[in-house]
């Protein structure tokens, strides 16, 4: 049951996704209302699913594809706080996109747990993965944001403007969009690298055990400490601080994905 509705919610998203692509190239308010429509009811499908899987199984995400299906899902929800806080529909345009290849490459991955260490159990290690994932869905928006940011400008410094200057938002709402979602994802992220700390004491009896996935999360953290106080007191705004804002996701893809294959540790995956 699980599954199948994670693949109805595969669908739903990337119809969504086409929609929200095609109201980039064809001005209409009918295909981006169905594309958000889409979207949200993607995301209630999603939310059941891992409703269920939770139920039966009792756990955090114990394996990468289950990690990449609860972060597409939390991807989703944080756009979706934003979307209704900028009334801007056409940020889909970016997120949703991403979230299909998050959910697609998560179908696409073993579903089994080879092992399943006692500390996986522990209350403190839901703590964590919920603050994680909400703090790297927040930089997803960052980037989405970071992203339109820069090919909304290449349009205005054209002599001849394209369609996507129609229809993206403007650069100041962008920028604000990009400075909310780090706002909002350096304290989660935050606070879960401080959660997880806590939990390698009370179960290693050390904060730190030196695995790829934690180094390079706390590599991510500095960098984006940086940005953000850029932001606020050197007045790192517009096309550096959007860049800053892509090189930063690429540290929590490349923390997420790769970090722990080159220094194996506690982390499952």
């Amino acid at each position: 049951m699980e599954l199948t509705l994670s693949y109805l919610a595969l669908l739903l998203y990337l119809a969504a996704s086409l929609g929200y692509l095609g109201s980039l190239r064809v001005s209409h308010p009918k295909l981006l209302r169905a594309a958000g429509i889409l979207a949200r009811a993607g995301f209630a499908v999603h939310t059941v699913a891992l409703a269920i899987r939770l139920y039966q199984e009792g756990r955090p995400p114990g394996n990468l594809s289950e990690w990449l299906s609860f972060y597409a899902w939390a991807t989703v929800a944080v756009h979706i706080l934003t979307e209704v806080r900028y009334e801007s529909k056409v940020i889909g345009s970016f997120v949703i996109p991403l979230v299909v290849l998050l959910l697609g490459t998560s179908a696409a991955l073993p579903k089994a747990i080879e092992s399943l260490s006692p500390p996986l159990k522990n209350i403190g290690v839901w703590t964590h993965v919920i603050l994680t994932l909400l703090g790297n869905a927040a930089f997803a928006l960052a980037c989405c944001g970071a992203l339109m940011y820069l090919l909304q400008e290449r349009q205005l410094k054209s002599k001849q403007p394209g369609v996507l200057y129609h229809r993206l938002p403007s650069l100041n709402l962008l920028d604000n969009l990009c400075h909310l979602a780090l706002s909002l994802g350096f304290p989660l992220l935050t606070l879960g690298l401080l959660s997880g700390a806590l939990l390698a004491y009370s179960t290693f009896g050390s904060f730190l055990t030196w695995d790829g996935k934690q180094i390079w999360s706390i590599v991510t953290w500095i960098f984006y400490a940086a940005l953000l106080h850029g932001r606020l007191a050197g007045g790192w705004r517009g096309r550096k601080a959007a860049i800053l804002s892509i090189i930063g996701f690429c540290g929590v893809v490349f923390a997420s994905l790769g970090a722990n294959f080159l220094i194996r540790g506690t982390h499952a995956f």
